[in-house]
């Protein structure tokens, strides 16, 4: 019995396979497309009525209202929807019958009307039908209702078939994007990595060469101290050596003096202070020689002394520049190792 009906291609029903299957399930039959189609004067007569009366109803529903002002003209709905409960009278389903309701499903599922609305206005299209239905047919309105019902309820199936379809098609699109979303953050891990490479190996050789910089300025500043301490030594010498070439010198003057008064005995006494006194004063010239070049020296080593300050504390600075670099890169590598995280996941 199954195979016979999988296979009815003929008659009002021109169908097979899962279709076919679906409009005998609902309980649609032949006699019922026959009979609709016998009221398909009857349906012109109210059709009119019918539409303006759902649309008064729909046009009650704010979010109706306004998915119909933005989309389309009520005008336009209700031509469309004259031409829908006229159709429910062909008389013939087929697999065109099927597309065009796709088609309208495929329409309202795009605009955003959601099926609690949809199905809904089945229910209000039903009771709206057979109050007319009642009026102008009183003896044949409870057959002619059940057959319409049973069409509403295959135009259902196939609107929410239509749902279904597009939101099959919108999580498929979701799984591109994220899929998309996925390879690009492929990408960026994979460049960050690389970069973390770079960084790590720039910043280690950054950091040793800043540290080895800093601890031969260190060193180089030490020594400049040291030499400081001992140009300030030799200057006190100095110092006390000009103290002693003065006092030669007064000796020396006083022997002169001496040899002097003592006539011809004291010549001999008098070149010997003369040579005393000489060599004082060449000291004495020798010392300011050696004190003015100490005084440059040291005015040398104050300006050395203050570049070795300030390339000590650049050295340092570069040290700490270095570990905050380390810290970015450690930094850099959480954040690869969290999207590596939101990829796998």
């Amino acid at each position: 019995m199954m195979n016979t009906i999988l296979r009815q291609t003929k008659g009002r029903v021109q169908l097979t396979g899962q279709r076919l299957q679906q409009v005998t399930y609902t309980g649609i039959r032949e006699e019922d497309l026959s009979l609709l189609q016998e009221q398909r004067e009857l349906f012109k007569r109210i059709t009119n009525n019918v539409v303006d009366e759902l649309y008064d109803r729909l046009m009650k529903e704010k979010e109706l209202a306004s998915l119909i002002e933005r989309h389309s003209t009520l005008d336009r709905l209700k031509e469309t929807q004259r031409w829908y409960f006229e159709s429910l009278t062909d008389g013939t389903i087929d697999e065109a019958f099927f597309e065009r309701r796709l088609h309208i499903g495929r329409i309202h599922s795009r605009i955003g009307l959601t099926t609690n609305w949809y199905l809904g206005t089945y229910m209000l299209y039903l009771d709206i039908a057979t109050s007319w239905l009642k009026k102008e047919s009183p003896e044949q309105w409870p057959i002619i209702v059940l057959a319409l019902s049973k069409l509403f309820n295959l135009d259902s199936q196939i609107v929410l078939e239509a749902y279904e379809e597009g939101e099959k098609n919108k999580i498929q699109q979701m799984v591109d994007q994220k899929q998309h979303l996925l390879l690009r953050v492929n990408d960026a891990v994979q460049e960050l990595t690389s970069m973390i490479t770079e960084l790590t190996a720039s910043s280690k050789s950054m950091a040793h060469a800043a540290q080895h910089t800093a601890e031969l300025q260190r060193s180089s500043n030490e020594q400049v101290q040291a030499l400081n301490h001992h140009l300030k030594a030799i200057g006190e010498l100095g110092s006390a050596m000009k103290d002693v070439s003065d006092q030669t010198h007064l000796i020396g003057l006083n022997a002169s003096i001496e040899a002097a008064r003592a006539g011809d005995e004291g010549r001999g006494f008098a070149v010997v202070a003369n040579e005393i006194r000489k060599l004082a004063a060449s000291s004495k010239s020798s010392l300011d020689v050696i004190q003015s070049k100490l005084i440059d020296i040291n005015n040398s080593l104050k300006h050395v002394s203050s570049g070795s300050d300030a390339t000590l504390k650049l050295a340092e600075g570069q040290a700490a520049s270095s570990q905050e670099l380390a810290s970015f890169i450690q930094m850099i590598e959480s954040v690869a190792s969290e999207l590596g995280k939101l990829q796998q996941q």
